[in-house]
């Protein structure tokens, strides 16, 4: 795109360093390393990175845009195969440049907030989108999930929300693949960088509010605050908010959609737009039934796990409300959510012995996740309950003592090991689990894969171990290298040698 028809989109103010003006923008880039010929290079600044330290090596790798909020040196202004340009706020012309680049982006994009749930529900979305006929894609901790054969033309992130060039780019390429329904996560952290900013959201959802991120908020109130920031400043009037019901928050998130004129559905137990009326254990998945428009409606799912069963039916409220299906339509719908499947590492069984006990990997990295897990999992055995898990470094302290209290009081025995240690002293951090945990309850064991190792061959007739904190991660982070660590498929080997 040529950049003078961009710049005549565009309102905010700026200086143009160059009288060379009409040059092709190919690309858009934040960071100096993926820059190429002819990309646009944003000199933002960050918490610990200062974009304008690198605009030589943007300049070198072929950049024919450099964009910062400083002034540019002499040496740097030489360089006559680039055009400069100064603004006093880069993110808010980044975001400028992104709207006009990156057109169009699907139709309809679903955020999902909340401490917990945000992978499944997305997930689930994206699923019974499909059950009513449209392409569909979700955005988050699994990375890009939708049909194989348009995965591999998708860029990838790792982070549950990507940042805001990496968002704009992936959305783009759903679109290009005729996706115009996507669900995205997007974590408080990702909310409060504004890394969806100038991207239109006409669904806002949240599931659930617990401790986490409190190495990065310092208290519940901000963590809080920065959530609100979907439904504060990211929707628009009558755009939709889908909000748990169930939760201490409800009514201050509540007042916040209210004040900003959305479109509220509520859901859960104590709803007025979907009330769950019942959920009973059937077979090995739940019964779930739900009043909505004055009728009750009734369906089941292959999950065992509550906490999924609230996740699915979140899910289903959403795409319920956001296309106004009728009673038929909903009808229809309902026995398709058999057919529903777990995110990958959510309460996922990956092995179950000649014994019959079973192994399951979950994510759980939080004192509410593992409360929920360790509570499904003392339904689903009359035997024993084991628990491996550990919490990484360099984040939220305060939960450690909290989850070691909570795995040694709900499970029969908790084996402490290595979660993603990073920079942070291993044992340091096992210790300050342990020191809430029940004495006669808990074993150490600082190598997970040795502890992997003796938790199963501690198996007996019909236990259940659960191996807590990593789900779908395939690595360990230790000290500053991501090393291979694969639960599902070291829980398989280990088996073959049994």
């Amino acid at each position: 795109m040529k950049l003078t028809k961009i710049l005549s989109q565009i309102d905010h103010q700026f200086i143009i360093k160059s009288s060379k003006k009409d040059i092709d923008i190919n690309d858009i880039n934040t960071d100096s390393r993926l820059v190429n010929k002819n990309s646009a290079f944003f000199a933002l600044k960050g918490l610990t990175v200062d974009g304008n330290n690198f605009i030589q090596k943007a300049i070198d790798q072929g950049a024919s845009l450099i964009v910062s909020d400083q002034d540019f040196t002499n040496k740097i202004l030489e360089n006559q195969t680039c055009v400069f340009i100064k603004t006093k706020n880069c993110f808010e012309l980044l975001v400028e440049f992104l709207k006009i680049f990156y057109q169009p982006l699907p139709q309809n994009i679903y955020a999902i907030t909340g401490t917990n749930g945000k992978t499944s529900t997305a997930e689930f979305i994206r699923q019974i989108l499909q059950f009513i006929g449209k392409s569909s894609a979700s955005i988050g901790t699994l990375g890009v999930v939708c049909d194989e054969k348009i995965k591999k033309n998708i860029p990838n992130s790792q982070l549950t929300t990507p940042d805001i060039v990496s968002n704009y780019k992936i959305l783009s390429a759903l679109k290009k693949n005729n996706i115009d329904d996507v669900a995205i996560e997007v974590s408080s952290v990702g909310l409060e960088q504004q890394r969806i900013a100038g991207i239109k959201i006409n669904c806002g959802i949240f599931t659930n509010f617990s401790q986490d991120h409190l190495d990065y908020h310092k208290t519940m109130s901000e963590y809080l605050r920065c959530k609100m920031l979907l439904f504060s400043k990211v929707l628009n009037e009558n755009d939709l908010a889908i909000i748990n019901s169930d939760i201490e928050e409800f009514e201050k998130i509540n007042k916040i959609c209210q004040e900003n004129r959305l479109k509220i559905y509520d859901y859960g137990q104590k709803a007025q737009k979907f009330k769950i009326v019942d959920v009973k254990q059937k077979n090995l998945g739940h019964e779930i039934k739900f009043s909505y428009l004055d009728r009750t409606f009734s369906f089941e799912i292959e999950s065992g796990a509550k906490f999924e069963a609230e996740n699915i039916f979140c899910a289903l409220s959403t795409i319920i409300a956001k296309f106004q299906l009728n009673s038929q339509q909903i009808e229809e719908l309902l026995p398709k959510l058999l057919k529903l499947h777990s995110a990958n590492g959510r309460m996922q069984r990956v092995a179950i012995l000649p014994s019959k006990a079973q192994i399951f990997i979950d994510f759980a990295h939080t004192p509410d996740s593992l409360e929920k897990i360790l509570e499904q999992g003392r339904k689903m055995t009359k035997a024993r309950l084991i628990v491996l898990f550990g919490c990484g470094g360099d984040r939220d302290v305060q939960k450690r003592p909290i989850m070691g209290k909570i795995a040694t009081d709900l499970a029969d025995l908790a084996i402490i090991s290595d979660d993603n240690p990073r920079t942070e002293d291993p044992a340091q951090i096992r210790q300050e689990i342990i020191k809430s945990c029940k004495k006669d309850k808990f074993i150490e064991i600082s190598s997970r894969k040795e502890a992997i190792k003796q938790a199963i061959s501690m198996l007996k007739e019909s236990d259940i171990l659960i191996l807590a904190g990593k789900g779908h991660e395939k690595y360990q982070i230790i000290g500053d290298q991501k090393i291979e660590f694969d639960e599902e498929k070291i829980v398989k080997e280990i088996i073959k040698k049994l």
